[in-house]
C-alpha cells in the first residue's frame, strides 16, 4: 500500500485541515503562497491551537540551492517590539516601512531583546493571500548561529510585520488530519439545526392546513 511521505502531507495542508506539532494539535487556518521574479518560493500556513496561539509554518523553496532546495520553517508575529542598530537606543521600527519601500540599503546588524541579528538577503515579489495579489519587500536577519531568523515584512498597504522565525522538520509533524478543522465543524454543527427547521416548516404547514380543513 503506497503512503504518502510527511512532508507531501505537510506540502497539502489547506484551511479545515489539522496537525500535531509540538505535542499540540492546531489547525489550519489560512494558506497563502508567495513568490519572487528570481523563483524564490514560500507556502505559509497560519496554525491556531485551541487555546488561541498562532505559528505560521513556512516552506521556502530556493532555486540556487540543488541538493537542499527546500527549508521548513515555524514562525510566530513579534507584537510591539523594537529594533536597534549597534551602540544606538533609537527604536528604529516607526522609520523601517518607509525605508524598505524606498529601497535602502538593509542595515548589516539588528538588535531585538539585546540580542544581534545580522543581515542575509532581501526578496521582493507579489504575495498571493485569499485570491488578492499583494506586493511584499523581505529583510532576512539570523543570528550567528544560524538557528533563529528576524523576518521584516513591508507590505504595499503600509503594514510592516516583524516575524521570529526556526528551522523545523517535517519529522517534527504528525497526525495530519484532513477537513476536521472549524470549517469542517461548523457543516456537521449546522445540519441537525437544519433538521430542526425543517421539521418546524412541516408542523406549522400541517398546523395551517388542519385549521382551513379541519
Amino acid at each position: 500500500m503506497y503512503t504518502v511521505d510527511i512532508e507531501t502531507q505537510l506540502h497539502g495542508l489547506r484551511p479545515g485541515d489539522r496537525v500535531m506539532y509540538s505535542s499540540v494539535d492546531w489547525d489550519i487556518k489560512d494558506y497563502s503562497t508567495y513568490q519572487d521574479p528570481q523563483g524564490y518560493q514560500t507556502d505559509e500556513w497560519l496554525l491556531v491551537s485551541s487555546g488561541g496561539s498562532e505559528y505560521y509554518l513556512l516552506r521556502e523553496y530556493d532555486p540556487t540551492e540543488e541538493l537542499n532546495s527546500v527549508t521548513w520553517y515555524i514562525s510566530n508575529l513579534l507584537e510591539n517590539v523594537h529594533l536597534y542598530l549597534p551602540d544606538s537606543k533609537e527604536d528604529i521600527v516607526p522609520r523601517l516601512w518607509q525605508e524598505m519601500q524606498a529601497l535602502t540599503t538593509p542595515y548589516p546588524e539588528l538588535k531585538l531583546f539585546y540580542k544581534s541579528y545580522y543581515f542575509d538577503s532581501q526578496t521582493e515579489g507579489s504575495y498571493d493571500a485569499k485570491g488578492k495579489t499583494k506586493s511584499r519587500i523581505t529583510w532576512d536577519y539570523w543570528d550567528k548561529d544560524d538557528f533563529t531568523n528576524l523576518a521584516i515584512e513591508a507590505f504595499s498597504d503600509r503594514t510592516l510585520d516583524i516575524y521570529s522565525t526556526k528551522v523545523v522538520k517535517p519529522k517534527e509533524f504528525s497526525k495530519i488530519q484532513k477537513g476536521v478543522g472549524p470549517q469542517r465543524q461548523m457543516t456537521i454543527f449546522t445540519s441537525p439545526l437544519m433538521t430542526e427547521l425543517i421539521l418546524a416548516i412541516i408542523v406549522f404547514s400541517t398546523g395551517i392546513l388542519l385549521i382551513i380543513f379541519g
